[in-house]
């Protein structure tokens, strides 16, 4: 029996987070379609995010 689990990545970075990292998940303010996932990392140093939906940037 072989189980997988998948992390989700830094929408900023992409580095894959961790279940106890300080993070960030939200909609889209633009569209609501697509979930924006931000470390801790990226948000302190305020990068710019896309939106995969909407291709709408953000701080």
């Amino acid at each position: 029996m072989s189980s997988t689990i998948s992390l989700p990545s830094c929408s900023c970075c992409h580095r894959h987070i961790m279940p106890n990292d300080k993070c960030v998940k939200f909609n889209c303010p633009n569209c609501g379609e697509d979930l924006i996932w931000r470390c801790q990392s990226c948000r302190e140093a305020a990068r710019n995010y896309t939106c995969s939906s909407c291709n709408v940037l953000g701080p």
